[in-house]
């Protein structure tokens, strides 16, 4: 378990949409020429974004101690956003393993972008970095952010000067407020914080895109440009407001990198788990239908009679963003063939289930779910040859 009584930094979320929409939307409210939304720079169908916040220099080179790749599809409009915890054991170019915040402290926004596409094995088209110093202040220019808290959070750090009291329920959260709900680390320590903080951000994107922070764009866009550095170039930057004004947020997933932790040599370290986190991000970076996966939901039978087959395919489907409705036995243990059933217009997701799990597709209209599976005798086979093969 992670130390809960570590020292509490500044360590406040990316809120990668807030700093895209407030702090650039100025310049379009200025500037009516959307040839070069017409034009579209990307020049591309999908954007990679990364953000980081980090802690100050006073005690050094700051550690970047938020750390989110934002994903964005030009096409569909639709939004992927991956979490990486700060204590993840990476392999820092020139440093060997460590925590990939340290990758900041040793090469700032560069060694942290170039390390992130390492241990992704993606490309970063652009970053966004600040040390949100002006964060409280931030919040409280765009009138507060509405939240529910689960459980009251409640810290004390003399020391270092920290109370938090928030009360569980429907909360507003004003700067003060808000700057202590990211900061709670809680018992589940960063990963809890992680959690979140991917809460905060849909809470800060909806207030975001409201009437009331465009009224208020020119008191907020010093306080964020003083605290923000991008490499986004001055020609791309009324697309991206036409872009973020287009998004929608009920096309959004947000996750975080699969993992466990773990204590070596005395650290305590995030350990991604590999397979999961490729899936993950073949399916919410490099393309969206982690995104559009969220939507469906399944029902899984065991039709072959081997124990816990079905809950290991409810387990590797939810890897690819499907909810998974039910899993039970189906009405025998006979069925050879595995049967992927299906609603009308979910022919294209139920042929992607069969590139998963084999067998055959058919429509219904009896199923409750937008998929039905029943696993059959060859699912069985098939997985102990793919078995024996890697073997």
């Amino acid at each position: 378990m992670f130390d809960i009584l570590k020292k509490i930094n500044w360590k406040i979320i990316g809120i990668f949409l807030l700093i895209v929409i407030i702090s650039l939307s100025l310049y379009i409210l200025l500037n009516d020429d959307f040839s070069l939304v017409r034009l579209n720079p990307f020049r591309k169908s999908k954007l990679n974004i990364l953000v980081a916040g980090y802690d100050s220099s006073i005690n050094g080179p700051p550690r970047a101690d938020t750390i989110i790749v934002a994903s964005v599809n030009l096409d569909t409009n639709s939004i992927g956003l991956l979490f990486i915890p700060r204590d993840t054991r990476v392999q820092v170019n020139g440093h060997g393993y460590d925590r990939i915040n340290a990758s900041h402290a040793y090469g700032g926004i560069s060694l942290l972008k170039e390390t992130v596409e390492d241990f992704l094995n993606i490309k970063l088209d652009y970053y966004l970095e600040t040390d949100f110093q002006g964060f409280a202040q931030i919040i409280d220019k765009i009138g507060g952010i509405d939240i529910h808290i689960e459980k009251p959070l409640h810290y004390v750090d003399k020391a270092g000067g920290l109370y938090i009291d928030l009360p569980a329920g429907n909360v507003h959260l004003n700067g003060k407020k808000a700057l202590q709900y990211v900061r709670y680390r809680g018992t589940r320590g960063d990963i809890g914080r992680v959690q979140r903080q991917q809460k905060f951000v849909q809470a800060v994107m909806k207030k975001a895109v409201s009437s009331q922070v465009i009224f208020n764009l020119p008191g907020i866009y010093k306080e964020v440009m003083d605290s923000l550095n991008t490499n986004i170039p001055i020609k791309d930057i009324t697309p991206f407001v036409k872009l973020a004004k287009n998004a929608d947020l009920s096309n959004m997933k947000t996750e975080m990198v699969p993992g466990r932790p773990e204590y070596i040599n005395g650290a305590s370290y995030w350990i991604p788990e590999k397979e999961s986190l490729q899936i993950m991000v073949n399916n919410l970076i490099r393309s969206k239908e982690y995104i559009q996966n969220d939507q469906y939901y399944i029902t899984i039978l065991n039709g072959n009679g081997v124990s816990g087959v079905a809950g290991e395919v409810g387990e590797e489907l939810e890897k690819y963003g499907f909810n998974i409705e039910k899993i039970a036995n189906a009405d025998n243990f006979n069925y050879q063939d595995t049967i992927i059933y299906y609603q009308e217009g979910n022919k294209k997701v139920a042929n992607g289930l069969k590139e998963i799990l084999g067998g055959q597709i058919k429509k219904s209209e009896e199923i409750d779910q937008d998929f039905q599976v029943i696993l059959g005798q060859n699912f069985i086979q098939n997985k102990i040859a793919k078995k024996e093969e890697e073997n």
